[in-house]
Protein backbone atom coordinates (compact mmCIF):
# COMPACT_ATOMS: atom_id res chain seq x y z
CA UNK A 1 0.00 0.00 0.00
CA UNK A 2 1.27 3.48 -0.85
CA UNK A 3 1.74 5.63 2.25
CA UNK A 4 2.70 8.85 0.38
CA UNK A 5 -0.53 10.68 1.35
CA UNK A 6 0.16 9.82 4.99
CA UNK A 7 3.71 11.20 4.76
CA UNK A 8 2.39 14.27 2.97
CA UNK A 9 -0.07 14.91 5.80
CA UNK A 10 2.61 14.34 8.45
CA UNK A 11 5.07 16.71 6.75
CA UNK A 12 2.36 19.31 6.13
CA UNK A 13 1.31 19.19 9.80
CA UNK A 14 4.96 19.45 10.87
CA UNK A 15 5.51 22.49 8.67
CA UNK A 16 2.34 24.13 9.97
CA UNK A 17 3.46 23.50 13.55
CA UNK A 18 6.86 25.02 12.79
CA UNK A 19 5.26 27.99 11.01
CA UNK A 20 2.92 28.63 13.94
CA UNK A 21 5.74 28.42 16.49
CA UNK A 22 8.09 30.56 14.37
CA UNK A 23 5.31 33.15 14.10
CA UNK A 24 5.01 33.31 17.88
CA UNK A 25 8.77 33.82 18.17
CA UNK A 26 8.94 36.46 15.43
CA UNK A 27 6.05 38.48 16.88
CA UNK A 28 8.44 39.94 19.45
CA UNK A 29 10.51 41.36 16.58
CA UNK A 30 7.46 43.02 15.04
CA UNK A 31 6.82 40.43 12.33
CA UNK A 32 3.33 39.13 11.60
CA UNK A 33 2.46 36.01 9.67
CA UNK A 34 1.01 37.19 6.40
CA UNK A 35 1.05 34.02 4.27
CA UNK A 36 1.51 30.39 5.20
CA UNK A 37 5.32 30.62 5.18
CA UNK A 38 5.85 34.41 5.18
CA UNK A 39 6.24 36.92 8.00
CA UNK A 40 6.34 40.62 7.24
CA UNK A 41 7.20 43.82 9.06
CA UNK A 42 5.97 47.02 7.49
CA UNK A 43 7.83 50.30 7.20
CA UNK A 44 6.53 53.47 5.51
CA UNK A 45 8.06 52.62 2.13
CA UNK A 46 9.01 48.94 2.27
CA UNK A 47 8.44 45.55 3.88
CA UNK A 48 10.96 43.35 5.63
CA UNK A 49 10.08 39.71 5.09
CA UNK A 50 11.16 36.30 6.32
CA UNK A 51 10.23 33.21 4.33
CA UNK A 52 10.50 29.53 5.26
CA UNK A 53 11.08 27.10 2.41
CA UNK A 54 10.83 23.33 2.84
CA UNK A 55 13.66 21.72 0.92
CA UNK A 56 12.40 19.22 -1.61
CA UNK A 57 8.89 20.66 -1.72
CA UNK A 58 9.14 21.33 -5.44
CA UNK A 59 9.81 17.65 -6.17
CA UNK A 60 6.38 16.30 -5.24
CA UNK A 61 5.29 14.16 -2.31
CA UNK A 62 7.82 13.65 0.49
CA UNK A 63 9.43 10.20 0.63
CA UNK A 64 9.91 10.31 4.41
CA UNK A 65 8.92 12.45 7.40
CA UNK A 66 12.19 14.39 7.54
CA UNK A 67 11.67 18.14 7.14
CA UNK A 68 14.56 20.39 6.16
CA UNK A 69 13.99 24.14 5.83
CA UNK A 70 15.80 27.22 4.58
CA UNK A 71 15.14 30.67 5.97
CA UNK A 72 15.16 33.52 3.42
CA UNK A 73 15.32 37.25 4.18
CA UNK A 74 14.21 40.00 1.87
CA UNK A 75 13.00 43.54 1.41
CA UNK A 76 10.17 44.58 -0.90
CA UNK A 77 9.46 48.19 -1.89
CA UNK A 78 5.75 48.90 -1.50
CA UNK A 79 5.51 51.02 -4.66
CA UNK A 80 7.28 48.45 -6.87
CA UNK A 81 4.68 47.22 -9.36
CA UNK A 82 6.57 44.05 -10.30
CA UNK A 83 6.22 40.69 -8.68
CA UNK A 84 8.42 40.89 -5.60
CA UNK A 85 12.01 39.72 -5.86
CA UNK A 86 11.58 37.08 -3.21
CA UNK A 87 15.19 36.23 -2.59
CA UNK A 88 17.03 39.55 -2.51
CA UNK A 89 18.56 38.92 0.91
CA UNK A 90 20.71 36.23 2.50
CA UNK A 91 19.37 32.79 3.30
CA UNK A 92 20.36 30.22 5.88
CA UNK A 93 21.91 27.86 3.33
CA UNK A 94 24.73 30.31 2.48
CA UNK A 95 27.57 28.31 3.98
CA UNK A 96 30.14 31.01 3.22
CA UNK A 97 28.31 33.37 5.58
CA UNK A 98 26.80 31.07 8.17
CA UNK A 99 28.89 27.88 8.36
CA UNK A 100 30.24 28.71 11.83
CA UNK A 101 26.70 29.22 13.17
CA UNK A 102 25.87 25.54 12.66
CA UNK A 103 22.17 26.14 12.17
CA UNK A 104 20.27 22.86 12.48
CA UNK A 105 17.20 23.43 10.34
CA UNK A 106 15.84 19.91 10.15
CA UNK A 107 13.45 17.77 12.18
CA UNK A 108 11.40 14.59 11.91
CA UNK A 109 7.72 15.48 11.56
CA UNK A 110 6.57 11.99 12.58
CA UNK A 111 8.61 11.66 15.78
CA UNK A 112 9.35 15.28 16.64
CA UNK A 113 13.04 14.44 16.87
CA UNK A 114 15.17 17.65 16.85
CA UNK A 115 12.05 19.82 16.44
CA UNK A 116 12.93 22.13 19.34
CA UNK A 117 16.47 22.60 18.06
CA UNK A 118 15.19 23.40 14.56
CA UNK A 119 12.71 25.94 15.94
CA UNK A 120 15.38 27.54 18.14
CA UNK A 121 17.79 27.77 15.21
CA UNK A 122 15.21 29.31 12.86
CA UNK A 123 14.61 31.98 15.50
CA UNK A 124 18.35 32.30 16.18
CA UNK A 125 18.94 32.91 12.47
CA UNK A 126 16.21 35.57 12.50
CA UNK A 127 17.62 37.37 15.53
CA UNK A 128 21.39 36.99 15.11
CA UNK A 129 21.61 37.20 11.33
CA UNK A 130 18.29 38.59 10.12
CA UNK A 131 17.87 41.52 12.47
CA UNK A 132 21.37 42.98 11.85
CA UNK A 133 20.81 42.63 8.10
CA UNK A 134 17.40 44.33 8.27
CA UNK A 135 18.85 47.07 10.51
CA UNK A 136 21.56 47.80 7.95
CA UNK A 137 18.83 48.48 5.37
CA UNK A 138 16.17 50.07 7.56
CA UNK A 139 16.76 53.62 6.34
CA UNK A 140 15.54 54.40 2.82
CA UNK A 141 18.78 56.29 2.13
CA UNK A 142 20.78 53.09 2.73
CA UNK A 143 18.50 51.15 0.37
CA UNK A 144 18.82 53.85 -2.30
CA UNK A 145 22.50 54.66 -2.05
CA UNK A 146 24.14 51.68 -0.37
CA UNK A 147 26.76 50.02 -2.52
CA UNK A 148 25.52 46.56 -1.51
CA UNK A 149 21.81 47.42 -1.37
CA UNK A 150 19.60 44.36 -1.92
CA UNK A 151 17.37 46.43 -4.21
CA UNK A 152 17.81 46.34 -7.96
CA UNK A 153 17.53 49.47 -10.12
CA UNK A 154 13.77 49.28 -10.60
CA UNK A 155 13.11 48.80 -6.90
CA UNK A 156 15.38 51.74 -6.11
CA UNK A 157 13.46 53.88 -8.61
CA UNK A 158 10.18 52.84 -6.97
CA UNK A 159 11.58 53.74 -3.55
CA UNK A 160 12.78 57.14 -4.80
CA UNK A 161 9.34 57.77 -6.29
CA UNK A 162 7.73 56.87 -2.96
CA UNK A 163 10.08 59.16 -1.03
CA UNK A 164 9.10 62.03 -3.33
CA UNK A 165 5.46 61.44 -2.39
CA UNK A 166 4.58 59.99 -5.80
CA UNK A 167 3.69 56.47 -4.66
CA UNK A 168 0.59 54.90 -6.16
CA UNK A 169 -1.92 53.59 -3.63
CA UNK A 170 -2.87 50.91 -6.18
CA UNK A 171 0.72 49.66 -6.56
CA UNK A 172 1.20 49.68 -2.81
CA UNK A 173 -2.05 47.76 -2.25
CA UNK A 174 -0.98 45.19 -4.86
CA UNK A 175 2.38 44.61 -3.15
CA UNK A 176 0.68 44.24 0.22
CA UNK A 177 -1.82 41.81 -1.29
CA UNK A 178 0.96 39.71 -2.85
CA UNK A 179 2.52 39.34 0.58
CA UNK A 180 -0.82 38.71 2.28
CA UNK A 181 -0.58 41.88 4.38
CA UNK A 182 -3.94 43.24 5.46
CA UNK A 183 -5.03 46.35 3.59
CA UNK A 184 -7.53 48.64 5.29
CA UNK A 185 -11.04 47.89 4.09
CA UNK A 186 -10.09 44.68 2.27
CA UNK A 187 -11.09 41.16 3.28
CA UNK A 188 -8.13 38.92 4.00
CA UNK A 189 -7.84 35.17 3.76
CA UNK A 190 -6.25 33.72 6.90
CA UNK A 191 -3.02 31.72 6.46
CA UNK A 192 -3.73 28.13 5.43
CA UNK A 193 -4.03 25.80 8.41
CA UNK A 194 -2.75 22.25 8.49
CA UNK A 195 -5.14 19.51 7.52
CA UNK A 196 -6.18 17.21 10.37
CA UNK A 197 -3.90 14.21 10.68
Amino acid sequence: MNDAPNKTQIVRAGMERLSRDVGEGLAGLGFARSRSKFWTRRHPHHLDFIHLFRSGSSYGAPYNASVSVRVHLGIAVLDDEREPTWLNGPDSSDMALFHADRFHLRFNAATGSTYERCLEDVLRFATTRGEPWFSAWREPSALLDGERSPLDGEARAALARSLRGEASSERMALTLKRFGVAVAGARQKPPRAAEPA
